[in-house]
């Protein structure tokens, strides 16, 4: 019975191993396929929306270039350097080489000029423009929109040219009646680039276009039930897709399916903020998605084949491998919970020389090497633990990638040197409890070191209540004297701030001295053997020092260096000449002032 259980349960383990890939990789390769098809037919819509929209705008331009170079024309006439009948027959020889426009209206309200220029073919009419047009016109030079059923009017400003000598345009001068190129756009040929889109773009497959203004009445339509040009279709499912209160004249592509009639569709809306018009394409989601019903049954025959196709192998090979792979399960598992000195794979298995051999020899390197991996973790989990206590983070971190030697010695670096010092915090201290000035302190020295942390500094050391912080080493930076400022002024910001709290909570106003000293010192590892620090050495870390000193209380004293440095990016006062402890000549020393 023990034994037929094992059979049972390899010939399931087997099944699962030929049947559980197969199932995977197919609903895998569904869902791939499925995404691939969806970003397929979104791209597809996306694009014809966006020939269409271009086909739309170009139609309008092609008839405003024209309705604009006839009003050039005029304008030339107007301004007196072309005669009024010269410019009538330019611009019916303009009109006669055109394929949109047909004919043009001459309009001067003012004058009662109200004239059409057409082919000599043609007995095209062009309406009159309307005034809100003209207003266009005047305001824009240009003026178009909708004025009936696939019908659109554009209308261009006359303006006059005077001849200003040497070829050149002077402005016209003031006052003289305003004159308009009125020119008919056809509407109704955006009907056959819809045609002539969704068929290059989706062949015989159904689909819904619809060109619509901004007033919702349709411009143009192809396969839209019931919608001709002029129809209102603001009621229309397509529309819910826009986002609440967005205006055509804004540019919003949206992709996104909606239910129409109990039907779902997957469609797609384009705005044409230029003409203040919106393009819309949708088809139902089983038609676009097709592809992948065939898929899907497919895959399910695969899956099918591979079920058989394990059982069958399962059967036969049972009885061969059940003992060693359960024993290599056992042993996958004590690998799983890292118990790796119970871990025995056995010279047995090893010795053979098939598959279950190579898998067994796999296992055990594999386990070897996420023993040695799991050690070396924790190695360096400890190492940074240690050294976090000592060294500032980027010190740490250099050291672990083996970019920062553990060794005594330094080099030359051009560094930025700040001092904060508590001012009078000795009799602080006398006078109230330790541990409750031990709070304190840390409180503050917490947030300082964050502050030089957050400008890319390092803090050097603790001094007792003064804290020093560096730039510019270990990490070389262009601007530590910048940095250096800018955190100095974030100090005393937030003293500023943290001052309430603590006069509430500790009775305690903490002022701080600030020194801040650029040069060149020396940067690396100083000490001994035993125990080693990186810190930074030299004349400007002592100048840097001398300047706290001597600062008032919530005052930043800056030395030249650091001055001539950081530019004009700070406001900086002189204060003249000073004498620092333990240096024969004078420095030049600037306060740095509060915003």
């Amino acid at each position: 019975m023990r034994e037929f259980s094992l059979k049972t349960k390899a010939i399931a383990l087997f099944t699962a191993m030929g049947l559980v890939p197969v199932a995977v990789a197919v609903t895998l390769l569904i869902d791939v396929n499925r995404r691939a098809v969806r970003t397929s037919e979104e791209r597809l819509q996306t694009a014809i929306l966006s020939e269409v929209a271009s086909a739309s705008i170009q139609l309008v331009r092609d008839v405003e270039s024209d309705a604009v170079a006839a009003a050039a024309i005029f304008g030339h006439a107007a301004g007196g350097a072309i005669r009024d009948e010269d410019a009538v027959a330019s611009v019916r020889a303009l009109v006669a080489t055109r394929g949109l426009v047909d004919a043009v209206r001459l309009e001067v309200p003012d004058a009662g000029i109200s004239t059409v220029i057409r082919k000599a073919s043609s007995d095209a009419d062009v309406p009159a423009a309307p005034a809100a047009l003209r207003q266009l016109a005047d305001e824009r030079g240009v003026g178009f929109g909708v004025i009936g059923p696939a019908r659109g009017l554009l209308v261009a400003r006359v303006r006059p040219a005077v001849d200003a000598g040497a070829g050149a345009a002077a402005p016209p001068p003031p006052g003289g009646p305003a004159g308009y190129v009125v020119a008919e756009v056809p509407l109704d040929m955006l009907g056959l680039d819809l045609e002539v889109i969704a068929g290059r773009r989706l062949g015989s497959r159904a689909v819904r276009l619809l060109i619509a203004g901004h007033d919702r009445q349709a411009i143009a339509a192809l396969g839209v039930p019931g919608v001709a040009p002029g129809s209102d279709v603001s009621s229309l499912p397509i529309w819910r897709n826009l986002p609440s209160g967005a205006g055509l004249n804004d540019r919003i592509g949206v992709l996104a399916p909606h239910d129409e009639g109990g039907q779902r569709m997957i469609g797609a809306i384009e705005t044409v903020p230029d003409l203040g018009w919106a393009v819309a394409i949708w088809r139902p989601e089983p038609e676009a998605f097709a592809a992948l019903d065939e898929m899907r049954r497919r895959g399910v025959a695969v899956a099918a084949g591979a079920l058989v196709l394990a059982l069958a192998l399962a059967l036969v090979t049972a009885r061969h491998v059940t003992r060693p792979i359960l024993h290599l399960v056992a042993q996958a598992r004590l690998i799983g919970a890292r118990r790796w000195r119970e871990i025995a794979l056995g010279d047995a298995l090893r010795g053979r020389r098939d598959e279950i051999g190579e898998l067994t020899t796999s296992l055990g390197r594999m386990a070897q090497d996420l023993e040695q991996g799991e050690a070396d973790i924790a190695r360096e989990a400890k190492l940074r633990g240690d050294l976090g206590r000592f060294m500032d983070k980027a010190v740490v971190d250099a050291i672990v990638r083996g970019e920062h030697p553990l060794a005594l010695g330094g080099k030359r670096a051009a560094v930025s040197v700040l001092f904060a010092d508590v001012v009078g915090f000795t009799p602080l201290a006398e006078s109230r409890d330790a541990e409750r000035m031990v709070a304190l302190l840390n409180e503050l020295f917490s947030m300082l070191t964050e502050i030089v942390f957050r400008h890319g500094g390092t803090v050097d050391k603790f001094i007792g209540d003064c804290v020093m912080a560096v730039w510019g080493a270990p990490i070389a930076q262009e601007d530590h004297a910048r940095r250096a400022l800018a955190a100095a002024e974030d100090m005393m910001r937030f003293l500023e701030t943290a001052n309430e709290e603590w006069r509430e909570r500790y009775d305690v106003e903490v002022r701080l001295g600030v020194g801040v000293n650029s040069g060149e010192a020396i940067v690396g590892n100083i000490g001994s053997d035993k125990r080693m620090e990186y810190t930074v050495i030299g004349d400007v870390v002592n100048v840097a020092s001398r300047l706290e000193a001597i600062a008032a209380p919530n005052q930043v004293l800056v030395s030249a260096a650091t001055r001539d440095l950081a530019g004009d990016a700070f406001p900086l006062r002189a204060l003249g000449e000073r004498n620092l402890t333990g240096r024969k000549t004078t420095t030049a020393v600037y306060a740095l002032d509060p915003d």
